[in-house]
């Protein structure tokens, strides 16, 4: 039974790709110049910074309405660290969409703000391993805020320990930059 029910499995995976490829679904223009956009931020970021990317995402149904980035990070960091990162790639990434005019025509609202932006960031020791108990784990923008979390791994779970709006953690950036 086992082997039948994966056989008809990767049967029905097979004919839903063949089927949507016969139906000549192709990916839109907006989504192939976001990635290209995406791409050449996140190689940016990764020589300023030492930010891996390592996902990307959106909500692109019909327009870009939100632009998403994932990284990782080798260095065991505080929130001050953190909150730089975060600004740092969404800065980096609103300047790169909103001066793309061939993009433009294509945002669900132009200028795109920290509210359309998603960078979320991994933090590992420099040997790739964990994080040390108590220390940031993820850091993360999404929705006009910024959330720092710690990793609970004997409960397999995480734990938000800081969260501030994108415009307070942008301003404690600019002051601490004087």
């Amino acid at each position: 039974m086992k082997n039948y029910c994966t056989t008809f499995v990767a049967i029905s995976a097979l004919i839903l790709v063949l089927g949507c490829s016969s139906l000549g679904y192709s990916i839109p223009h907006y989504e192939t110049l976001a990635d290209k956009l995406t791409r050449k931020t996140a190689k940016k970021l990764e020589a300023q910074t030492g930010l891996y990317l390592i996902g990307t995402g959106g909500q692109m149904m019909d327009d870009i309405q939100k632009m998403m980035m994932g990284f990782a990070f080798y260095q065991v960091i505080d929130i001050e660290i953190a909150r730089s990162l975060l600004v740092k790639s969404v800065e980096e990434y609103l300047s790169d969409i909103n001066s793309n005019e061939e993009i433009r025509p294509y945002l669900h609202n132009y200028p795109f703000s920290a509210e359309n932006i998603e960078i979320v960031i991994y933090f590992h020791s420099p040997d790739g391993s964990d994080v040390p108990p108590g220390k940031i784990s993820i850091a993360a923008a999404n929705k006009g805020k910024v959330s720092y979390y710690i990793d609970y791994p004997e409960k397999h779970t995480i734990k938000p320990i800081h969260e501030e709006n994108y415009q307070d953690a942008l301003r404690t950036v600019s002051l601490n930059a004087l």
